[in-house]
Order: structure tokens, then sequence, then C-alpha cells
């Protein structure tokens, strides 16, 4: 594990990677494969197209990082990592605007995205710090 961290820290491009292929497959998650499961989950479909916009822009923003490698990488690191932080807040807000009607399977989805996705922007905050 100290090894992976070293090398992001001395590729710090690659972080932009794992973070711009981890949105898309959120937001494909999120448009294409959660609203065939929406009376499994309860989640009204708009919410679930509504929470997959930011994941898809938050991909391209990563994935330009990636390819243009900017030599301020930290800054933009941190950008994305609030970034991240905020997607929790508005999952949790939808989740919570939907609790009486959402199940334990998409309750149990949502919070284990979300650990997910804080710990990751929790990594990129630390990277900008070193």
């Amino acid at each position: 594990m100290k090894n992976q961290i070293q090398f992001l820290k001395n590729n710090p491009k690659y972080i932009f990677l794992i973070d711009g292929l981890g949105a898309i497959l959120s937001g494909a998650l999120l448009s294409l494969v959660l609203p065939l499961y929406v009376d499994l989950l309860g989640m009204p479909i708009d919410t679930l197209y509504t929470l997959s916009i930011l994941p898809f822009v938050y991909a391209v923003y990563s994935l330009l990082c990636y390819f243009l490698n900017p030599f301020q990488w930290k800054f933009y690191l941190r950008v994305i990592a609030a970034a991240n932080f905020l997607y929790c807040v508005f999952t949790m807000f939808y989740l919570v605007l939907n609790l009486e009607q959402t199940t334990v399977i998409c309750e149990i989805y949502f919070v284990l995205e979300m650990i997910v996705v804080v710990s990751l922007a929790s990594f990129e905050w630390k990277l900008t710090k070193s």
C-alpha cells in the first residue's frame, strides 16, 4: 500500500485518472443501471438522473487534468476533492429528501458510494498537503 501511495505522490496525474474513471462509473450506474431497478430502490428516476450529472462533469474535469497534466496539480486536485465532498452532500440531501420511499438496498448503495467518494476525496486532499 505504501508503494502505491508513493507512486501517486510521484505521479499525481494518475489520481486524476482514478477519479475520472470512478466518476464515469458512478455516472453510468446512476443514469443507466439504477433506473432499471427503480422499483427495487424506491429512488425516483428523475433524482437518479439529477445525481448522475455531477459525476459526468467531474469525469470531464478529472480526465482533462490527467491528459493536460497541469504544473500546479495540487490546486486542481483540491478542486476535485472539494467537488467530491460536495457531491456527497448533494447525495445525502437527495437520500434524506426521499427517505420515506427508498428501500434499504437503495440506502446501502448510496451510503457505500458516499464512503468510497469521501475516502477518495480525503486521500486526494492528503496528497495536496505533502
